[in-house]
């Protein structure tokens, strides 16, 4: 039998007995090695601070923005492991709290010894999770991984796309179907947010509009350069409650002259084309709202009708098209190289010439092949062999090239959009600040609320680890030791060039999956006596 037979049986045999034996150690251990991340989120060294896994060997989880699409392979897996909080924790708020217990010495120490192992070893690989969002991406990754991270979390989606014809206000949207808007902050950093987005949003997004937004703040607290505590609040942002809210926490501004009269409007609201042209008069007389951006200038018309403008949601099959587009502009430019470096070739072998080589190819898949512009490309293909056929005898500067002119004018352009949106009167002006006075003063008119704080501080985890140590037991971190060992093992017999180290970690990893499959055996043995 061969050395990869014998480890196979191995790996088959040490499967069978956790199917048979303890599905929920199995859980664990299928993550042992496994990588994750979808996207291409940009990782950085990892910051300080104390994780589980330096002392407990558990599986590591690595949070991508995956994590916030339920379709993803990604979700699906962890899904698993979230299953612990979303199953029984209700709401955003239980399933902080529900997390926060894991991360508390006193509530630790009460968990009953031995008793669900499966929920512990989750919710420390959820913990090391929530570490490596705050503390492993780039600054412009961590934004977007912590938002998948938190739809994972309360069972939901992370909202990127347009909804209802604009871009949304919401971060992401949990399992029940709520809207939250997320925001991590310093202590002493305001909540900032388009006023006129706000407004889009409140009433008239789809037509019709959201009547509320939920709006989560994580605070955070550093120790070491590294995210030790977060603080958790929460408040609502309604109809009712908009300018009421705006006006206490000092945006008054925005509202202009007429933040009374928009009061009152809205506190009529219905949903009427009527309701919506007096409601855009407003609008137009407040100093926050985007007169050329906000949709009640973009997408209702004269007669107060709610319009979505053609390409605002984007159809698939555009998209398709345009990739299409993309093979033949690949297309294209190969053509010019190899056009530039027949050129080259005709210079050193003294033939065929430009108009002889163009005969000999066929251009009827290519863009323009059949219209007037496939004189332009004849044009731009006998420049490119020119160019190759000069540059034997001279050297010449370097053009730049099709796509690299395409690639500048996409960035001047998208440049002058964000210019547009968030420049000087349109810009600073259209944005509401509520400072965490602010919000805990609004706690009458918006529900003000602390979920409380999860402490993931060197000192606080250095503690748990050692209680958590006990309550696994010596058996069962022998198991988790072994079971890492033996994936590292089976990893390096697959990819170590030197087939003798190879070797040695097939046999290895085959001695160590027969101590898993006794360890198992042996577990199984004594619940049945405990039973």
């Amino acid at each position: 039998m061969s050395e990869l037979s014998k480890l196979l049986e191995i790996i088959t045999e040490v499967k069978n007995e956790m199917e048979k034996i303890d599905p929920n150690i199995k859980e664990r251990l299928d993550y042992l090695n496994e990588d994750l991340s979808e996207s291409g989120d940009i990782i950085v060294e990892e910051q300080g601070g104390q994780r589980f896994s330096m002392t407990i060997p558990i599986p590591r989880l690595m949070p991508s923005e995956a994590w916030g699409d339920p379709a993803s392979q990604s979700r699906q897996e962890v899904d698993r492991i979230f299953a612990s909080i979303t199953r029984k924790s209700g709401d955003i708020e239980g399933r902080i709290a529900h997390v926060a217990t894991f991360l508390d010495p006193a509530a630790a120490v009460k968990k009953a010894p031995g008793g669900q192992v499966n929920t512990l070893l989750n919710m420390m690989q959820i913990i090391e999770a929530l570490q490596a969002a705050m503390n492993d991406f780039n600054e412009s990754s961590a934004g977007f991984v912590f938002e998948g991270f938190m739809a994972a979390l309360t069972g939901g989606r992370q909202e990127a796309g347009r909804v209802g014809g604009t871009l949304p206000i919401e971060d992401f949207v949990t399992g029940d179907n709520e809207n939250v808007s997320l925001k991590l902050l310093s202590p002493n950093t305001p909540i900032h947010g388009s006023f006129t987005n706000l407004v889009d949003y409140l009433f008239l997004r789809g037509g019709h509009g959201v009547p509320s937004i939920k709006y989560l703040i994580a605070y955070k607290d550093s120790e070491n350069d590294a995210v030790a505590k977060l603080h958790f609040w929460e408040f609502l942002i309604s109809r009712e409650n908009f300018v009421d809210l705006m006006t206490q926490s000092g945006n008054s501004g925005l509202f202009g002259s007429v933040g009374e009269q928009m009061k009152q409007h809205i506190a009529s609201h219905q949903e009427s084309d009527e309701w919506k042209l007096i409601m855009k008069q407003l609008l137009l007389q407040t100093s926050g709202y985007n007169q050329k951006l906000g949709m009640f200038v973009k997408n209702l018309s004269d007669e107060g009708e709610f319009v979505i403008p053609p390409g605002a949601e984007k159809d698939p099959a555009v998209k398709q098209r345009q990739f299409t587009l993309v093979g033949k502009q690949a297309s294209i430019s190969d053509l010019k190289n190899a056009a530039e470096e027949a050129g080259r070739e005709a210079a050193k072998s003294g033939g065929p010439a430009f108009q002889d080589w163009i005969k000999d190819l066929t251009l009827t898949d290519l863009p323009g092949a059949k219209t007037k512009t496939r004189k332009e490309l004849f044009k731009d293909l006998e420049r490119f062999w020119n160019r190759g056929f000069e540059s034997v005898s001279k050297e010449e500067e370097v053009v730049e090239s099709y796509f690299g002119a395409f690639h500048e004018s996409e960035k001047k352009h998208m440049k002058e959009e964000l210019v547009l949106e968030a420049r000087g009167e349109e810009g600073k002006k259209s944005q509401f600040s509520i400072s965490r006075k602010g919000m805990n003063d609004a706690q009458f008119i918006a529900g003000t609320t602390s979920y409380g704080e999860l402490d993931m501080s060197q000192g606080n985890i250095e503690q748990l680890v050692k209680i958590y140590v006990e309550k696994l037991g010596e058996d069962l971190m022998t198991l988790l030791e072994n079971t890492k060992n033996f994936s590292e093992n089976i990893g390096r017999y697959f990819s170590d060039e030197n087939r003798t180290e190879a070797a040695t970690a097939n046999r290895t990893a085959r001695d160590q999956g027969k101590e898993i499959v006794a360890s198992l055996e042996e577990r199984a043995k004594e619940e049945i006596k405990s039973e």
